[in-house]
Order: C-alpha cells, then structure tokens, then sequence
C-alpha cells in the first residue's frame, strides 16, 4: 500500500511554485513535481522534497479564505482515516504575520503539520484559478490530478483510489 501525504498549501491570489529546472515552463498534469522551498514551518516536521512512492495531495488555501476554513476538518477527517500512511501539511502563503497564521492553526486545532512558503514561488503548476486548489502528485512524482473548491474527505479517498491505487 502506498503511503499517502496530504499537503494542503495557504496562498493568496499570486502563483507559489516554481520549477527547479530554472525555465518558465508551466507545470501540467504528467510533469514531476519540483523540489520543495519552505520559509517557515508553524507545526510539524519539515517536507522538504517529495519523497519517491509516496503520494501527496497539495491544497492550496488561506487563512481568510472561507472555504479553505470549512475543509480543514475534512482535511484532518482523511488524515485520520489513512493514519500512518497520509499526512496532511498546511502551507500559507500569505501576508499573514507568521505568529497569527500561528495562533489561527491553534484557534481551529488543526492536527497536521503547517508551513509558509517563503517570496519565491514552489511549482508554477497552472495559475491558480481559486481557492482552495488541490494537486495530487503519484508516488512518481507526477501531477496526476488538480481540483479548484473546496474538497471532502470522500473526494480525496476517491482521488487516491481512481488516480493512485488503480
């Protein structure tokens, strides 16, 4: 069985990822993920690549998005669900102050670990069309899924299954 990490990532409205190969080339479902450049971590322990046979589900969210809030209990739903082989990681990226992105992860008990990414994006993997913004990435490395709005847990077990296990 694979093991799974959730990844759920805070932005704004501007683009956080950036492809490691230095050109300009937009990521796509089927490219690899780029390696991970984090500013600072809130809760949890580092992620500071993403690690060969392991799936991650990037979710893209803010703190003073609505949406982004409501799915937090399903995000830490799934966590639970797949405990020992899904971890979800928050990461903001936001002009939040790092102390109140701090206290807001207290405040709503968030159970997985969060970070901020620093001024330079990560993967430009498409311009963002909303928030929340979900990406699966394979055990491969690869983009095989993204999503714009809010998700369930269901969904995210249904993504694993239909684009990861089978």
């Amino acid at each position: 069985m694979h093991r799974f990490i959730v990844v759920s990532i805070c932005l704004t409205a501007t683009p956080l990822l950036s492809a490691a190969t230095g050109d300009d080339k937009l990521l796509t479902i089927g490219d690899k993920a780029p390696p991970i450049d984090i500013a600072h971590w809130i809760k949890g322990e580092p992620l500071t690549r993403f690690e060969a046979g392991r799936v991650y589900v990037l979710e893209f969210w803010a703190t003073w998005c609505g949406p982004c809030i409501r799915e937090i209990p399903e995000l830490m739903a799934f966590a639970d669900r797949h405990l020992g082989s899904v971890q979800v990681v928050g990461i903001a990226f936001e002009k939040t102050p790092i102390d109140e992105i701090r206290s807001f992860v207290v405040e709503l008990g968030v159970t997985y670990p969060v970070l901020i990414i620093g001024e330079e994006p990560l993967v430009p993997m498409e311009p963002l069309k909303g928030l929340p913004s979900t990406f699966l990435i394979s055990p491969e490395g690869q983009i095989v899924h993204s999503h714009v709005g809010p998700v369930t847990e269901d969904a995210l077990t249904e993504w694993l299954d239909r684009y990861v296990s089978g």
